[in-house]
């Protein structure tokens, strides 16, 4: 067998860098979008391109518009609900996507902190003149609340909008816990994204754009990056928080694998 040695250059482009095919980041809201763009972006000759949300049907042109004409080597990211439009959009592009997910507790916790930041913010003002604190806060987005001025849906009914994404083909699935957990586990992440976007066939080796995305985060940058740490709900569910988020979302923990059953 003969092998043509420009069929590897072409293949390889002039600069002998494979380019890096357009895809779209996911994330559930609260889930680590802060600490994954500039993971990602830490990856030699790879931008960003946008941010898009929450892809009702309205945007669905508008979108489609966004992602067909993105460029090679970039990347968008945004937090997309599921719809079987927008994944057929995916499908006709061809595009590959990260979806980062959380649980669903420590998602509760950092929204109950994360809209006291914002004076005048609807949950804000309900928070502030319901007196409430940061156990009451997280009870209120566990179990959803509606008044004269605003309304937001409990814990399971948010993050239904997101899970059909994690039963689609050409996406891989990135727990926040694994990203914070260790650096080693972020690592090993940080490969299995790299061989999903083919990026390893790139000549620089693989460890070494894992040291280039890992030394590119800097949490003082972030606006809303508090903590970065996972199990935090710990510090704050008592046992009347815990009976409240079983009834609500007992089973999403487990569908998600974060417990095996209601006994925690």
């Amino acid at each position: 067998m003969t092998i043509d040695p420009e069929e590897g250059h072409n293949r390889m482009g002039h600069h002998g860098n494979k380019q890096i095919q357009p895809f779209f980041a996911n994330s559930i809201a609260k889930s680590g979008t802060h600490l994954l763009r500039p993971l990602l972006e830490g990856i030699p000759s790879l931008n960003h391109h946008t941010f898009i949300y929450p892809g009702l049907l309205h945007q669905l042109e508008e979108h489609r518009r966004i992602l067909s004409s993105m460029p090679a080597n970039h990347f968008a990211n945004g937090h997309l609900h599921y719809s079987p439009q927008y994944a057929e959009l995916f499908k006709k592009l061809n595009m590959k996507q990260i979806f980062l997910y959380r649980d669903p507790r420590d998602i509760v916790v950092s929204y109950a902190y994360f809209f006291m930041k914002f004076k005048g913010h609807p949950y804000e003002r309900y928070f502030t003149e319901n007196n409430m604190n940061i156990r009451d806060r997280c009870l209120a987005m566990t179990t959803g609340f509606n008044t004269e001025y605003t309304h937001r849906s409990n814990i399971n009914m948010f993050y239904q909008n997101f899970l059909g994404w994690m039963s689609e083909t050409n996406i891989i699935l990135v727990p926040y816990e694994s990203l914070v957990h260790s650096k080693e586990s972020q690592r090993n992440e940080l490969r299995k994204i790299l061989r999903f976007l083919e990026i390893e066939k790139k000549p620089m080796k693989i460890e070494a754009i894992v040291d280039r995305m890992q030394a590119n985060v800097d949490p003082g940058k972030s606006p809303t990056f508090r903590k970065g740490q996972a199990g935090n709900w710990q510090l704050i569910f008592d046992e009347e928080m815990k009976k409240q988020f079983k009834a609500i979302a007992g089973d999403l923990l487990i569908k998600l694998g974060y417990e095996k059953n209601n006994d925690w």
